[in-house]
């Protein structure tokens, strides 16, 4: 008996799938976690929401700003497919080692899917930055959606 062939492209849509449910669940988190601690510091100095919104705005424009400073390439190695990349042999970094992305892992729905290796996925820096527009997403509908001063 004949094993059927594997499917290529529902492969690589599965893939990708867990591969933006990884990006997008982190991207939540850090919009999710800014949220709540402008929220704070918005009640508590006594500006209230319309602070919040403030912060958010500011705090969303920086972590863009590390991100992109993040993404940068630091040498021409770092430019291009990733095995023009580096040294051939070389040790890879690993991706997904920070205390926060372990936290992110933890969360449903993460926690639940066996994740595609760290080379497919989006790099900290890159997800970072998906959460940075998300955090501005946030402060604008703030504004418009809620009419936030």
């Amino acid at each position: 008996m004949t094993m059927p062939p594997s499917d290529g492209f529902g492969d690589r849509l599965r893939v990708f799938g867990r591969v933006g449910l990884d990006a997008m669940t982190y991207a939540i988190a850090v919009a999710a976690l800014t949220g709540i601690g402008a929220l704070i510091i918005g009640v508590a100095t006594g500006g209230g929401v319309v602070r919040a919104k403030a912060l958010l705005f500011v705090a969303g424009w920086l972590l863009l700003a590390y991100a992109t400073v993040r993404l940068w390439p630091t040498s021409p190695d770092d430019v291009g497919p990733p095995s023009n990349r580096g040294v051939a042999g070389a040790i890879p970094v690993a991706h997904d080692s920070t205390r926060f992305q372990s936290l992110v892992r933890s969360l449903p729905p993460l926690r639940w899917i066996q994740l595609p290796p760290p080379e497919k996925r989006l790099t900290p820096p890159g997800k970072l930055l998906l959460g940075s527009l998300l955090v501005l997403l946030l402060s604008f509908l703030m504004e418009t959606a809620f009419g936030v001063g």
